[in-house]
């Protein structure tokens, strides 16, 4: 199955993003899996596109890189387009 979703997450410690959990189950996402992600602060109209593995809770960790360019600080609220279905 490929798509787009678009979901709202808040930016956490470590610079994490927490993927809903009908997200993950709908997919069928699994930890370790390899995910491509572009983010854009709510307050914003730049955004950031990278790669993130999958953790065992459900997040991702956005890379520091995307972080600094996008001047993000935690608990901000974040648009999250995560593309499903294209691992090789």
């Amino acid at each position: 199955m490929k798509g787009k979703v678009s979901f709202l997450a808040r930016l956490q410690a470590e610079n994490r993003i927490q993927i809903p959990v009908e997200v993950r189950w709908r997919y069928k996402l699994e930890p370790g899996q390899i995910l491509r992600l572009e983010i854009h602060p709510v307050s914003g109209f730049s955004s950031e596109e990278f790669h993130s593995r999958l953790q065992l809770g459900g997040r991702v960790t956005v890379p520091w890189e995307a972080v600094w360019a996008l001047k993000l600080k935690q608990r901000l609220m974040l648009r999250v387009l995560l593309f499903v279905g294209e691992e090789k």
